[in-house]
C-alpha cells in the first residue's frame, strides 16, 4: 500500500497531464442500474463521453470486468472507475439491520461484520459502498432509524469509528452519511427540514462524523435536508468550515442521489446551473446522479467562475481514494474467488453471531425463557417461517431464499415444534381461532412471531402509527385467553409501540430484522448463547410521546416521577405543574440500555477514587459486579454522567462507557473504570468544546434509568 505521500505524488503527476474534461469526469456519478448476478449489462453513454469516475449499482465480477474495461479504454490515461453500491447490512450474507447491530453494544462485532460484508462486497467487484450511516434517530416514525445506531451520540460515536474501522480492513471505501441532522428530520418524515439549534447539532448529530472521520472514513455524504436553515449540498458552513476545518476530513464528499438538482425544490436555486455553482462552491466534490458536473462545470470554468486550482483539488480527492484502493493496480476480479467468497461459512457464521447478540429481551416473566428442547412449543405467526422479512429494506444482494427463517431454526433445535401461520395477519385476514385453540391445548408454550414485513421499515417509509400492521394485536390478544405460557418475537426495523401486547405476554423478545441467520435468534431462545442484546433506542409508550429519549436535558420543572391524576377542577392547587403528561406515562415502555439475561447481576454504586478532578484529566471510579443468578450470564456495565451546574442545561444523563463483563454464578468483581477527560466536554454557546468546572453525578448500572448516582468535582 503506497504512504500518503507518495499518493499525493502520483495524483499530483496524474493531473499535471489531464484535460479539464477528464478531471470533471471524476466528478461524475452514473447510476448503472442493479442487476443482480444475472441481467442486462447496460451501456450507459456518459462513461465514454464525459469519463465517468464513479459507476454504481453493477455487481458481480462479470458485470464488473466488463465495466472496468470499457471505463479504462474511454480514458486516455487508463484511469479506472469506483464501482459503488448501497451495502448496508451486507451484501449477499445480510447480518442484523444497523439499529439491531447497535443493540449488541459491542464495537468488536460491528467492525468484523463490517470487514466481513466489506469482503463480500469486494469479491463481487466493489469498491466503495455508502455506508454507515451515521444518523442520530429519536423518531420511531423515521423509516431510516433502522439504519443507523439509535439516539445516543457516544454509542453512535463508537459505532461509527468500528464500522470505518471494519470497511477500512476490508478493502473498499467507506461513505459517512448523512451529513447531518438527517434523522432529526420533522415529524419524522424522510427528507424533512431538521429544526435544530447549533448547540443541538454540535452536541448530538455530529459526534458520529467526527468519529468517522478520526477513524479514517474516506468520503462524507451530505444529508437531503436542509440544517440551520440551509440545505446541506449548498451548506459551506458544515462541510468546509466544520467538517473539513475543524474535524480535518482531507477525504472526497458525494453527494446522495440527485440531491444537487433538488436544491432547486428546496428554495435555494432558480435552475440547474445555480444549483452546480452553489453546491460546487459549498464543497460537494462527486455529484451523484443529477447529471449536473457534465452540464455546467466546463463552461463554468471557460467563463472563469470557478478555477484550475479548485478542480484540481475535488479531482484530486477522487484520484487519490482510487489510489488508496489499489484500483489502478487491481481493478479486475475474480469470479472464482467470487464464487468461494459469497455466502461462505466464515461469513455466515458472523451473521449469526450478529444475530444472537443483536437480540434484545425486553420481558421474560416466570423464566419463560430458556426454552427447553423436550418442551412442546407451538410457534404461530406467518412471520415465523417468512424469510423475507428478517433480511429488511436494506439488503443489497440478499436473497430470501438464502435465509433460515426463525421457524426453521428453532426446529434445529427441537423436534417438539408445532406450527400454525394464522393466515394473513399483517393484511388483516382472518385467523383460525379453533385450531389454534386445539393445537395449544397439546403444548406447554405458545411463540408468536409477529411484526413488520421487510417493506414497512427504510427509506420514504415513515408511519405516522408504528403499531404492529394488520389484526396482529388482535391476534396476541386471542392467544392470551388461551392459558399457556406466551412469548412473543417481534421482527421489526424500528421500535413498534406495543404497550399492549407487552402487558398480555409473559416474554417479549426483539430479534428486529436479523438476516439470514434466524440460527442467532434460536440460539438465545433456547439458552444456547447467552442473551446481551441492550437497547440503543427508546421504546414508546404511547406514539404521543414520541420523540421521546433518555438523555434529554433538564427543565425547571422536573416531573416527580408520580403517577398524576388529571384535575376535574381549573383550582390551580389541584394540578401537578411539572412536565408531564396528564393522559398518559412520562416514562417509555423500554429504556435505553435496556435488556434482560438469564441471570441477575448486582451492579454497587460507583466510588470515585477522589472527591475533586483536575479539569483535563482522566476521572476514575470503582464499580462493585456480582452475578447473583444460578448461570453465568454477560453483563454489559453501562456508565452515566450529568454536569449538574454547567454553562448550557446539560441533559439528565448521557451515556460515557460501557463494557462487557463475563460472570460466572455467584462471581464477583471489581471493575476500575478510568473515563476520558473528553467525557466532561462539550460544545458551548461560542462554538468552544471544553469542560465546566464544578459538581457531577455518576451512575453505574444495566441500563439508563437505574442506578444509585455518587458525586465527584472538576476543578
Amino acid at each position: 500500500m503506497m504512504t500518503e505521500k507518495e499518493i499525493g505524488l502520483k495524483v499530483r503527476e496524474l493531473l499535471d497531464d489531464m484535460s479539464v474534461e477528464e478531471k470533471i469526469g471524476q466528478l461524475i456519478y452514473v447510476n448503472g442500474g442493479r442487476t443482480g448476478y444475472e441481467g442486462e449489462y447496460i451501456e450507459h453513454p456518459y462513461i465514454e463521453e464525459f469519463y465517468a469516475g464513479t459507476v454504481a449499482n453493477l455487481t458481480g465480477t462479470e458485470w464488473a470486468n466488463k465495466l472496468q474495461e470499457r471505463v479504462i479504454a474511454a480514458s486516455p490515461h487508463k484511469i479506472p472507475a469506483i464501482l459503488a453500491c448501497d451495502v448496508i447490512a451486507g451484501f449477499r450474507t445480510i447480518y442484523p439491520q444497523p439499529i439491531a447491530e447497535a443493540c449488541s453494544f459491542d464495537p468488536e462485532l460491528m467492525e468484523r461484520d463490517s470487514e466481513l460484508i466489506g469482503r463480500e462486497a469486494l469479491a463481487a467487484g466493489m469498491s466503495m459502498t455508502y455506508a454507515p450511516m451515521l444518523d442520530i434517530a429519536r423518531d420511531p416514525r423515521w423509516g431510516r432509524i433502522v439504519e443507523g445506531a439509535g439516539e445516543d451520540p457516544y454509542l453512535g460515536s463508537v459505532a461509527a469509528a468500528a464500522r470505518v474501522k471494519g470497511l477500512n480492513k476490508s478493502g473498499i471505501a467507506s461513505c459517512a452519511k448523512h451529513y447531518v441532522a438527517y434523522g432529526a428530520c420533522e415529524g419524522g418524515r424522510d427528507y424533512d427540514a431538521a429544526l435544530v439549534s447549533e448547540i443541538e447539532l454540535r452536541n448530538t448529530y455530529l459526534p458520529p462524523f467526527k468519529a468517522a472521520v478520526e477513524a479514517g472514513v474516506d468520503t462524507v455524504m451530505p444529508a437531503f435536508n436542509d440544517t440551520l436553515g440551509i440545505p446541506m449540498h449548498c451548506n459551506k458552513y458544515l462541510i468546509e468550515d466544520v467538517l473539513r476545518g475543524e474535524f480535518g476530513f482531507k477525504g472526497a464528499t458525494t453527494s446522495d442521489y440527485n440531491a444537487i438538482h433538488e436544491l432547486i425544490n428546496h428554495g435555494v436555486a432558480a435552475d440547474r446551473r445555480e444549483a452546480t455553482e452553489r453546491a460546487f462552491d459549498a464543497g460537494v466534490d462527486i455529484d451523484t446522479g443529477s447529471l449536473i458536473y457534465q452540464e455546467h462545470l466546463l463552461e463554468m470554468y471557460k467563463e472563469g467562475k470557478i478555477t484550475m486550482e479548485q478542480i484540481d483539488e475535488r479531482c484530486g480527492r477522487v484520484l487519490a481514494l482510487k489510489f488508496k484502493l489499489g484500483l489502478f493496480e487491481n481493478h479486475y476480479y475474480s469470479p472464482e474467488v467470487e464464487a468461494q467468497t459469497i455466502l461462505c461459512p466464515e461469513f455466515k457464521a458472523q451473521a449469526r453471531l450478529a444475530a444472537s447478540k443483536s437480540t434484545v429481551i425486553l420481558k421474560n416473566e416466570g423464566k419463560l425463557l430458556p426454552l427447553a428442547k423436550e418442551e412442546k412449543l407451538l410457534v404461530v405467526g406467518q412471520l415465523a417461517d417468512d424469510q423475507d422479512a428478517p433480511l429488511g429494506w436494506w439488503r443489497c444482494l440478499g436473497e430470501a431464499g438464502d435465509t433460515t427463517s426463525l421457524l426453521t431454526a428453532m426446529k434445529e433445535k427441537s423436534e417438539n415444534i408445532k406450527h400454525i401461520s394464522g393466515g394473513n395477519l399483517i393484511d388483516g385476514e382472518p385467523f383460525d381461532k379453533e385450531a389454534i385453540a386445539k393445537a395449544a391445548q397439546d403444548c406447554d408454550k405458545i411463540i408468536a412471531v409477529v411484526g413488520e414485513p421487510s417493506y414497512i421499515s427504510g427509506e420514504a417509509h415513515t408511519k405516522g402509527n408504528i403499531v404492529l400492521p394488520g389484526n396482529q394485536t388482535e391476534f396476541i390478544e386471542f392467544l392470551a385467553t388461551l392459558g399457556k405460557p406466551l412469548c412473543m418475537c417481534v421482527i421489526a426495523g424500528r421500535p413498534l409501540i406495543i404497550a399492549k401486547e407487552n402487558e398480555l405476554c409473559d416474554a417479549v423478545v426483539y430479534p428486529w430484522q436479523f438476516g439470514t441467520m434466524g440460527q442467532g435468534v434460536a440460539d438465545v431462545l433456547f439458552g444456547d448463547v447467552e442473551p446481551e442484546g441492550k437497547l440503543c433506542v427508546t421504546f414508546p409508550y404511547h406514539i404521543g410521546q414520541i420523540p421521546i429519549y433518555y438523555n434529554h436535558v433538564t427543565t425547571g420543572r422536573p416531573y416527580r416521577g408520580e403517577n398524576v391524576e388529571m384535575s376535574k377542577t381549573v383550582s390551580s392547587y389541584a394540578t401537578d405543574f411539572t412536565c408531564h403528561y396528564i393522559d398518559m406515562p412520562n416514562d417509555p415502555l423500554y429504556c435505553f440500555g435496556h435488556g434482560l439475561t438469564y441471570t441477575q447481576f448486582e451492579v454497587s454504586t460507583p466510588r470515585p477514587v477522589n472527591d475533586t478532578f483536575k479539569l483535563g484529566e482522566s476521572v476514575e471510579v470503582d464499580v462493585d459486579v456480582a452475578n447473583v443468578g444460578d448461570r453465568k450470564g454477560i453483563l454489559t456495565l453501562q456508565l452515566y454522567i450529568h454536569d449538574v451546574a454547567a454553562e448550557v442545561s446539560r441533559p439528565v444523563k448521557e451515556l460515557k462507557h460501557f463494557e462487557k463483563v463475563h460472570l460466572e454464578a455467584g462471581e464477583k468483581k471489581t471493575l476500575r473504570i478510568s473515563l476520558d477527560p473528553k467525557s466532561f466536554e462539550y460544545y458551548h454557546f461560542d462554538r468552544t468544546l471544553h469542560a465546566d468546572p464544578g459538581e457531577f453525578l455518576i451512575w453505574a448500572a444495566e441500563d439508563s434509568a437505574h442506578g444509585e448516582s455518587a458525586k465527584f468535582r472538576l476543578v
